[in-house]
């Protein structure tokens, strides 16, 4: 079977028993797809490191060298110059997630890039050759912000906190018709909006709240 299944996490910790020394071999023991599953991840953590350096030191500010998309649908990117700058907003600017392929911001982000990458003994190197084909990656690029589009909100009245408010998936799938009561003394706040991939609506709602607890 192609599917992830409950050894796999099993493989490194056993090649490591056997050679503990080996972290290649040890990665290379793994199923394909979960190899892609952890550069994957490391890809993300470096480009989210990078996006919480920039915003603590420059706040939302645009700088110049940042990348923008280019127009066109090709997905290419190109370098702001210093005036581009003040006709331009961060939810235009990208940064990009490491691989061999990319271009950089020429700013302080080509530098924290490279210094988070350091801390891990990485370069930009490594995400072509060093651990085998399999662990290759191009790389590509994301907004540092993103509005979400159609928002809307409403105000819901409710008495039991396990009270079903919203309709949902499987009322679509079952045909299932549903209206909350909007009656009680608890008040809950409903909001509707659209994210593309990649955006996480409790990303949203912490922002929203102002708090780590979502």
């Amino acid at each position: 079977s192609s599917g992830i299944n409950a050894e796999w996490p099993l493989r490194p910790g056993s090649s490591l028993a056997k050679e503990p020394n080996d972290y290649k071999k040890a990665l290379k023991s793994l199923h394909y797809k979960q190899q892609t599953l952890y550069t994957h991840a490391y890809q993300s953590y470096v480009w989210n490191m990078m996006v919480s350096r920039r915003i603590s030191t420059h706040g939302t500010a645009v700088l110049e060298g940042d990348l923008v998309y280019n127009d066109d649908s090709h997905g290419g990117v190109r370098r702001l110059t210093p005036e581009q700058v003040p006709s331009s907003h961060l939810s235009d600017i990208v940064l990009p997630m490491p691989g061999y392929d990319i271009q950089v911001p020429e700013n302080c982000c080509k530098d924290y890039l490279s210094e988070i990458l350091e801390q891990d003994g990485m370069s930009i190197d490594d995400f072509k050759g060093p651990l085998g084909k399999e662990f290759n990656v191009s790389g590509c690029y994301r907004n540092i912000l993103f509005k979400p589009s159609e928002f809307d909100a409403d105000i819901i009245k409710y008495s039991d906190e396990n009270e079903k408010l919203v309709s949902t998936n499987l009322d679509s799938v079952l045909g299932k018709s549903f209206e909350a009561k909007n009656e009680g003394s608890k008040t809950a706040l409903l909001l509707r909006f659209t994210l593309p991939k990649s955006c996480y609506a409790t990303m949203l709602l912490r922002e929203i709240m102002r708090s780590d607890a979502i």
